[in-house]
């Protein structure tokens, strides 16, 4: 069975440290518990490494790489993230529900609005792991072709066959009403 891959990428406007970010920081646990907790979720990078240390360096590939639109002496850093999934409907409840909604309205802040997507989408077989190197190029090839199977986003979604996807509204709301149970059992914890 395939695996729905999700990589995101943006632009800080500061440099990490700096306070203006500190907004962002603060909600990063909140949005990889969602995450975790979301139906559908498989993994994400970042999560290996936390249990295991000696596995850092294999940890989906290196951190370094970055899709062409950091541009070196103008851009500070650059957040990228890496996760699986099993479904298109899945990720598109934890992105646009709960934390992770809350801090879509909050990137201008924190975020330089770039030209470039924000994530791409594409498949993978149940047993290949992809890489950040695999996500800058996918993300490039989305800014340069638009939505295909090989990279695409939500507005065109295609399935594990390759072929254009209607997302099933249904089990959106059903994912998201999960997300924002979530969500409210955090606030009250």
């Amino acid at each position: 069975m395939a695996k729905l891959v999700l990589y995101t990428f943006g632009v800080l406007q500061q440099p990490r440290d700096h306070e203006q970010i500190n907004g962002f920081h603060d909600r990063n646990p909140f949005v990889y518990t969602s995450a975790e907790n979301s139906e559908g979720f498989v993994d994400r990078s970042g999560n290996s490494w936390k249990r295991d240390h000696a596995t850092r360096e294999r940890d989906w590939g290196t951190r370094d790489v970055s899709p062409r639109f950091l541009t070196s002496g103008e851009h500070r850093d650059a957040p990228a993230t890496l996760s699986l999934w099993e479904d298109v409907e899945s990720v598109y409840a934890f992105t646009y529900y709960g934390f992770h909604a809350e801090v879509l309205s909050k990137r201008d802040d924190w975020f330089v609005k770039g030209d470039w997507p924000a994530f791409v989408a594409w498949w993978i077989p149940d047993d290949e792991t992809p890489t950040r190197a695999q996500g800058a190029k996918r993300l490039e090839h989305l800014h340069d072709n638009g939505p295909t199977a090989h990279a695409f986003d939500f507005k065109a979604p295609f399935d594990a066959e390759a072929q254009p996807l209607r997302m099933d509204r249904g089990k959106i709301q059903a994912h998201a009403e999960i997300v924002r149970s979530h969500m409210r059992s955090e606030q009250h914890a």
